[in-house]
């Protein structure tokens, strides 16, 4: 009879990820079995679900399993956003401070945006915006600065994937609009959100990029419009741009440090 282990799917399949990776040598689907305590049925089809994810690999020739590259790929996103959120802590600070506005931290994740730190405003504001929550690229600051600055293909692609539903009045709502604005983006290293995502918001957003020049996410300051008229906002992007080119030299002099 054989034996079972209580548990959810996912638990089950974690451990089974847990014996592949830790294992000193490949093993085979018996081997796994025997160290799951799960049925053969279930491990399979939690061996089928690490598959498709990339996060495990299965050789043919030796009928054996071995860890995915899959993990190598999630492992690098994860600490660059570690990084990233550490890196760019005391230029947030420092730009809060200068600015007293809300602070974004953003990076791509597919083709929409993820807050990974923000910095609220001592002034009372209300944002759609929150750590982990994700948002359009094409209508807001960080999105556009991010998505300016991708090689052309992922640009492509990313763009074929917008939604371009109408926020606001000011929304950008046809891929030629975007690539316009893009473009424009481009020449001036800053990307405003001039009230496209949320009625009565302005933002003005920097890319960040790292040691092999490629945008690895983005940081905004953001303002209700009433209190950016054209001195402030013209600030504000002169600070923004700053604080993203220092967060984009100390992260490529981290990773120059750790690639020695």
């Amino acid at each position: 009879m054989e034996k079972k282990t209580a548990g959810s799917s996912l638990s089950k399949a974690l451990n089974m990820l847990n014996h592949v990776c830790t294992s000193p040598v490949p093993l085979r689907f018996a081997e796994l079995v025997d160290l799951s305590e799960l049925p053969k049925a279930t491990a399979h089809r939690q061996l089928n679900t690490l598959l498709e994810h990339g996060l495990v690999r299965f050789d043919e020739h030796k009928q054996a399993y071995y860890p995915g590259y899959g993990l190598l790929a999630l492992a690098h996103r994860t600490w660059a956003n570690l990084d990233i959120r550490d890196v760019a802590a005391s230029p947030m600070r420092d730009l809060w401070s200068s600015t007293q506005e809300t602070i974004h931290l953003a990076v791509l994740d597919g083709a929409e945006v993820i807050y990974i730190d923000k910095l609220e405003s001592p002034k009372s504001l209300r944002l759609y915006s929150a750590v982990g929550k994700k948002g359009p690229v094409y209508c807001t600051g960080v999105g556009k600065a991010m998505l300016a600055f991708l090689p052309p293909k992922k640009q492509q692609q990313v763009i074929c994937e917008q939604a371009f539903i109408r926020h606001t009045e000011h929304t950008l709502t046809t891929p030629k609009a975007l690539q316009d604005n893009l473009q424009q983006i481009k020449d001036t290293g800053i990307s405003l959100d001039l009230e496209e995502h949320e009625i009565g918001i302005k933002c003005a957003a920097a890319p960040i990029f790292n040691s092999r020049h490629e945008v690895v996410a983005a940081i905004s300051v953001t303002a209700p419009a009433f209190r950016t008229h054209d001195d402030i906002y013209e600030e504000m992007k002169g600070a923004v741009k700053l604080a993203a080119e220092v967060i984009s030299k100390h992260l490529g002099d981290c990773e120059y440090s750790d690639n020695r």
